[in-house]
């Protein structure tokens, strides 16, 4: 009874590991063919006919008021900083219309506060708080008429 129950589970072993491996082979091409879901398109480079230029910048305002930089800024202090990122990111498309000659538009823009170094040589220089806002702006190039 031993052996024939060691050969029993040897070819539930062996056919198992073969369904497997034969379940692997036909997930793998499926898997490799990843569809766009209905109504989404792969996202435009300036190499195609209708060009799309992304752009990513970065942008820094102080949040005054502290006399510790490891302190909670004030909302009020906050909402100045915020609102500063926000008006450097709207002009930033009006220089962005400038040089490159396209159209702008505001894709995403995230703000959050963070300490930055003053940049002062030494062990560990001062540090001050900041609203940091990262925005990327699409461009696309205005067709010029012949």
């Amino acid at each position: 009874m031993d052996a024939w129950r060691k050969r029993l589970i040897g070819m539930f072993m062996r056919n198992f590991l073969v369904a497997a491996f034969a379940a692997f082979t036909l997930i793998v091409p499926a898997s490799a063919q990843v569809p766009f879901p209905r109504g989404q398109e792969p996202a435009s480079s300036a190499f195609d006919p209708n060009p799309i230029i992304q752009i990513t910048t970065t942008f820094r305002a102080r949040i005054e008021g502290l006399a510790d930089p490891r302190s909670v800024p004030s909302p009020t202090a906050q909402d100045t900083a915020r609102r500063a990122i926000y008006n450097m990111a709207a002009n930033e498309c009006t220089v962005l219309i400038e040089v490159w000659r396209a159209e702008c538009r505001l894709n995403s823009l995230s703000v959050y506060v963070a300490l930055v170094s003053t940049g002062e040589p030494g062990p560990e220089p001062p540090q001050f708080p900041s609203m940091l806002g990262t925005a990327v702006f699409e461009l696309k190039p205005v067709q010029l008429k012949q």
